[in-house]
C-alpha cells in the first residue's frame, strides 16, 4: 500500500482547518465522537431496527463489550471482517472494531462464499464478524486461512449480555490515535477484484466533519435519520452509523429487503428529519409510494443524494410532492465528499467542492488542468481522501503526484461547479467524436413518460461504436420510440443520437448501485431488434 503522504501530526492542506460549526465539537476520533454521544445523552434512543432499540448507554455498553472480546482474541492492530445487515449488530461491530484499535473491512454480507474468497484473501482479517445463521458463514473463514468466524446475535456472542451490564460504562480500552487505520472498503466494480480503499481514523473523521457541513443537520434538538443504505458501503457507514453519532441522533434501520412503503410509514410515524439518503432509484421507488398514499412528511428537513446520478425530473418531482429538495453531490469511497450538494438553481451540477477539496480537469492523457466548461477526467486532493489501497504499488494505484484519478468525466464552469459527464471507461467514441452517456440519459429523462434511462456503447463495424439507451417507463404504459428519438435530435447533435432505444423493466445495477454498463451491453447482444427501435 502507498500513501500520499498521510502524518497525524501534519497541518491539514494550505494549513487550514475543516470548518466545524460552533454546535459539533472537534473530536480526534469517530470513537472519541461515539464516546462523548454516550456521555451527553445516556438515555436517548440511539437506534430503533423494527421493535428493537439501543439508548445510547445500552450502545455504549454493547460497542464496549464486543470491543473488549475483540482486543482478546487479539485484533488490535489487525483487521476485522464485517459481514452483517443493517441493524444494532453491524452498527455496534463498526465502532466496537474501531475502538479496540482494529481495521474494520467492511464486505457486503449478500456476497457468495465466490465473491468473498478473493476479498477476503486480501484483506487477511484475524476475525471475521457475521450474522447468526447466514449461509455464507461456514465458508466464510476458508479463504482467509487464519481468521476467526465469530457470530455475532447468537447464544455466546449477542447484545443482550452486555446490554444490562453496568461495568462495561467508561472507556476501558486504549483509545485509536489519528493516524491509525481504520476501515478497508473494496470499491464497486463489474470486473475484477476491486480494489481496498484504505482510511484512518483522521481522514474517516475529517470525512464525517465535511459530510455535516456539507449537509448541516440540527443545532437545537437531537434529529432522527432513516438509513436505508448499506452500512458496509461508504454512503451508508456515513449516513448509517457515524454522522448520526456525531450529532447524538436517533437512527432508524429497517429489517429485511427495501420496502418504500414500509419506509415511508415509518419515517411518517417517528418523525424523521433526516433521510439518509443514497442514489437516485431510492428516490425514485420512495415517491411513488408517497404518491400512493397521504403521508405527512412534513418533519423531513434533510435528504442528501449521491451515488448515483439524479435526472432532473426527479429533483423537480421531489421538490414539488415533499416541499424539500434532493441535496445531490458528489463523492466516491476514495473521498467523501468531493463536492457540497449544488445550489438548485444550478441544474446538471452537483455543487462546488467541499471543504478543503480541490478539484481539477485533466485531458485523458493527463495534460491540463483544462480551461472552464471543457471535458476531462477529474483530479482531486484533500486531507480526507484515502491514504492509499490495499497491497497495491503506486504504479497500479490511481495517484498521480498527490492527485487521485477518479476515473469520472465532467467539467468546471466559470465559477467553480462541478458537473459530471461520465466515467472515462463508459465514454462512447462514434466516429471519431466524443459522446457522454450521461448526456443522452439526461435528455431521455427529461420525458414524462420516462422514470430513468441509461446509455452504453456497442460495437458497430462503419463508426466503431453506436449510443444504445435502455429506458424504464415512468407509468404503465409504453413509451412512444419516436417521440422520445425526436426529442434527442432537437437538443443532441446527430452523433449523440441513440441509434436504438429499448424499453426494459429496471436498469441492472453494480452492488454499488450503479449502472452496470456490462449486464446493458449483454441485453444488447442478446436482442434481436434492429436499430432504431
Amino acid at each position: 500500500m502507498t500513501t500520499p503522504g498521510e502524518d497525524e501530526k501534519a497541518p491539514l492542506q494550505n494549513g487550514r482547518e475543516m470548518p466545524v460549526r460552533a454546535d459539533r465539537r472537534i473530536h480526534r476520533t469517530v470513537v472519541d465522537a461515539f464516546s462523548e454521544a454516550v456521555v451527553a445523552a445516556p438515555d436517548r434512543l440511539a437506534l430503533r431496527h423494527g421493535d428493537r432499540t439501543l439508548t445510547y448507554r445500552q450502545y455504549g455498553r454493547c460497542v464496549a463489550g464486543l470491543a473488549a472480546h475483540l482486543d482478546q482474541l487479539g485484533a488490535s492492530g489487525q483487521r476485522v471482517a464485517i459481514l452483517l445487515p443493517n441493524g444494532p449488530e453491524m452498527a455496534v461491530a463498526i465502532l466496537a472494531g474501531l475502538s479496540a484499535r482494529a481495521q474494520i473491512v467492511l464486505l457486503n454480507p449478500r456476497y457468495k462464499p465466490d465473491e468473498l474468497a478473493p476479498l477476503l484473501a486480501d484483506a487477511d482479517p484475524t476475525v471475521i464478524l457475521a450474522e447468526h445463521g447466514a449461509p455464507n458463514l461456514p465458508t466464510a473463514s476458508a479463504p482467509a486461512g487464519r481468521a476467526r468466524v465469530l457470530a455475532l446475535g447468537g447464544d455466546n456472542l449477542n447484545l443482550t449480555q452486555w446490554i444490562n451490564d453496568p461495568s462495561l460504562d467508561g472507556p476501558s480500552l486504549e483509545r485509536p490515535n489519528p493516524g491509525d487505520l481504520a476501515t478497508l472498503m473494496y470499491t464497486g466494480g463489474t470486473t475484477g477484484v476491486p480494489k481496498g480503499v484504505v482510511h484512518t481514523h483522521r481522514t474517516l473523521m475529517l470525512t464525517v466533519q465535511a459530510m455535516e457541513y456539507c449537509w448541516p443537520t440540527s443545532t437545537d434538538q437531537a434529529d432522527v435519520w432513516a438509513a436505508v443504505a448499506p452500512m458496509s458501503h461508504i454512503w451508508g457507514l456515513l449516513m448509517g452509523v457515524l454522522n448520526p453519532v456525531y450529532g447524538a441522533a436517533t437512527v432508524i434501520t429497517f429489517p429485511g429487503p427495501f420496502q418504500p412503503d414500509r419506509v415511508i410509514a415509518t419515517m411518517e410515524r417517528h418523525k424523521v428529519s433526516v433521510f439518509g439518503g443514497g442514489p437516485a432509484a431510492i428516490y425514485s421507488a420512495l415517491l411513488a409510494a408517497v404518491r400512493n398514499s397521504s403521508t405527512d412528511l412534513s418533519s423531513l428537513k434533510v435528504c442528501p443524494g449521491g451515488g448515483s446520478p439524479f435526472p432532473l425530473e426527479l429533483h423537480r418531482a421531489w421538490q414539488r410532492t415533499m416541499g424539500i429538495g434532493i441535496r445531490e453531490a458528489y463523492g466516491m469511497s476514495e473521498a467523501a465528499p468531493i463536492t457540497c450538494p449544488r445550489d438548485p438553481s444550478r441544474e446538471g451540477s452537483v455543487g462546488r467542492p467541499a471543504p478543503l477539496m480541490e478539484v481539477q480537469i485533466r485531458g485523458l492523457e493527463g495534460q491540463g488542468p483544462l480551461p472552464p466548461n471543457e471535458v476531462g477526467e477529474i483530479y482531486l486532493r484533500a486531507p480526507h481522501m484515502l491514504i492509499g489501497y490495499r497491497n497495491q504499488s503506486e504504479s497500479e494505484t490511481a495517484f498521480d503526484g498527490g492527485w487521485l484519478r477518479t476515473g469520472d468525466l465532467g467539467r468546471l464552469d466559470e465559477e467553480g461547479y462541478v458537473y459530471i459527464v461520465g466515467r472515462v471507461k463508459d465514454m462512447i467514441i462514434v466516429g471519431g467524436f466524443n459522446v457522454y452517456p450521461l448526456e443522452i440519459d439526461g435528455v431521455l429523462s427529461s420525458h414524462p413518460d420516462v422514470k430513468q434511462a441509461a446509455t452504453v456503447g456497442v460495437p458497430d463495424e462503419r463508426k466503431g461504436e453506436l449510443p444504445v439507451s435502455f429506458i424504464v417507463p415512468a407509468g404503465e404504459g409504453r413509451p412512444d420510440l419516436d417521440t422520445l428519438h425526436r426529442l434527442c435530435s432537437e437538443q443532441l447533435i446527430d452523433y449523440k443520437h441513440p441509434a436504438a432505444i429499448r424499453v426494459v423493466d429496471s436498469i441492472p445495477l453494480t452492488p454499488a448501485n450503479k449502472v452496470d454498463s456490462n449486464a446493458l451491453r449483454a441485453l444488447w447482444s442478446d436482442a434481436d431488434a434492429p436499430f432504431r427501435g
